[in-house]
């Protein structure tokens, strides 16, 4: 049995590696998330500067058993590498699982990285620790973030959206809330970075500890080029204040190779404008505008910490419905 590393010079290798990531997802669970397999070849043959990522299979001969996806963050958080491991049903308790992750943490302690990453999803309904649970505990992981994934239908019975936000209207009537696809205004960018920057600051993260992103106007015009580049569009409304002030922002993302998939990004409001529904307003604002401009039917897929009941207060009213928790593990490497 040996690990070896798929580096994308060959597409079709790729493919078949990234399959066994894909295929491993559709198997357990209802809805599967994963970066559709040319988008992944695209940053692993041309990553971002603030980033790099590296496939690992697990081959017995002509047989791949396994495939894990590496993801190595360049900028914030460099003590930590992100491991995801998928190994075929029919191939587990064979030790496919263990050899990726010994490589993994070899690959780590060579780049100086002490910590790992790994995440893990379990149905909604059910109470019980499953199996790759089980794998994250006997390798000496623990726990340190508990979120929640909410799905909504999409499109979104527009009288509904009406109601809702007629409802709420003389709660936030001292913002203007504005809508935009794409790239962010000019006029914008500034506040959006500034932002940006605070939302892994805001957000409960638990016991898990992470160094926040650094937002300037050259990295976000560069993170929008490669969405771009890779076929991904989305829609962000803002909350202006009377004095100019952006008080917050949500953002709906979507990709042209997931065409039944959206993405509801990160939403935030300034600490000292809430009180006003502005959570709700600006996802109602967005769902309104993105509606305006496609009706294909989609899943938008959200994750939030447990912990954040205000916003997942919010994701009730707008009808999403809770299918699975997903929990983020820390080892050493």
């Amino acid at each position: 049995m040996d690990v070896l590393t798929v580096d994308g010079t060959d597409p079709k290798l790729f493919h078949r590696a990234h399959g066994i990531l894909e295929d491993v997802a559709r198997s357990g669970r209802e809805f599967p998330t994963l970066l559709p397999r040319d988008e992944a070849l695209v940053l692993l043959t041309t990553p971002p500067p603030d980033y790099r990522f590296t496939t690992l299979v697990c081959a017995e001969g002509d047989d791949w058993l396994g495939a894990a996806w590496l993801t190595w963050s360049l900028a914030e958080n460099q003590q930590m590498l992100v491991v995801e491991i998928a190994v075929d049903p029919a191939d587990r308790r064979r030790g496919a699982g263990s050899a990726l992750l010994a490589a993994a943490r070899a690959e780590a302690r060579l780049d100086g990285r002490s910590v790992l990453l790994g995440e893990t999803f379990r149905p909604y309904d059910d109470s019980g620790a499953g199996g790759a649970e089980r794998f994250a505990e006997h390798h000496g992981f623990t726990a340190q973030y508990a979120a929640l994934h909410q799905v909504l239908d999409f499109p979104i019975d527009d009288q509904r959206l009406n109601d809702l936000a007629a409802g709420i209207a003389s709660k936030h009537h001292a913002y203007d809330l504005v809508s935009w696809d794409g790239d962010c205004p000019a006029e914008h960018i500034e506040q959006i970075c500034e932002l940006v920057s605070v939302v892994d600051e805001e957000v409960p993260l638990d016991d898990l500890d992470l160094q926040p992103k650094r937002w300037t106007p050259e990295r976000l015009r560069a993170a929008e080029k490669r969405r771009r580049a890779q076929g991904r569009f989305d829609s962000t409304t803002a909350a202006i204040a009377a004095d100019g002030t952006l008080a917050g922002y949500t953002r709906l993302a979507g990709s042209a190779q997931q065409p039944g998939r959206l993405d509801q990004g990160d939403t935030l409001v300034r600490t000292e404008h809430r009180g006003h529904r502005l959570g709700l307003a600006l996802k109602l604002a967005n769902l309104r505008a993105l509606q305006t401009r496609t009706t294909e039917l989609a899943t938008i897929h959200t994750w939030n910490a447990e912990a954040n009941a205000p916003m997942i207060a919010v994701n009730d009213v707008l009808g999403f419905r809770p299918v699975e928790h997903q929990r983020i593990w820390q080892g050493l490497a």
